[in-house]
């Protein structure tokens, strides 16, 4: 059976520059991208955010991308799924919330990742670090992610 995410993966290649706007939030430093990404930005301590587009193509709906990448990040990154959130981006952009933990020794991290799917792109949107970063940057992580804009 073809992996699905392998077929994600190579929709990312086809993909062209960024056509979404995502303010780097307070704290942060915007980073070059780099691939896959089209956006980095990173706090201090090491919390990161980043974005990336990725041409719709093959198609399907929202509930087939979030489980493609629920699937690949349980079976290969060794996340767990903690969470699935509905959210809405301030332009009105319906999308999913991914929220997976990972512990590396005895050290929790938390990684967030948000899918938003239009009909000629898929946004993905992720936010990783230890689980106090992230918990310490939530209203960032979630104001962020809520301005995101397609152009």
């Amino acid at each position: 059976m073809l992996c699905l995410f392998t077929v994600f993966a190579a929709a990312a290649l086809t993909a062209c520059g960024p056509s979404f706007s995502y303010a780097t939030p307070h704290g942060f430093v915007e980073l070059e991208p780099r691939d896959p990404y089209d956006y980095r930005a990173v706090t201090a301590d090491g919390l990161v955010l980043a974005a990336r587009e990725i041409d719709h193509d093959p198609k399907g709906d929202l509930a087939f991308w979030t489980e493609v990448i629920t699937n690949h990040l349980r079976q290969r990154g060794g996340y767990a799924l903690l969470a699935t959130k509905p959210i809405k981006t301030a332009e009105g952009l319906a999308g999913a919330q991914l929220r997976f933990g990972h512990d590396e020794g005895s050290r929790p991290y938390l990684y967030y990742v948000t899918v938003l799917v239009t009909d000629d792109t898929i946004y993905v949107l992720e936010a990783g670090g230890t689980k106090a970063q992230v918990e310490a940057h939530a209203a960032d992580i979630a104001s962020a992610t809520h301005n995101f804009r397609t152009d």
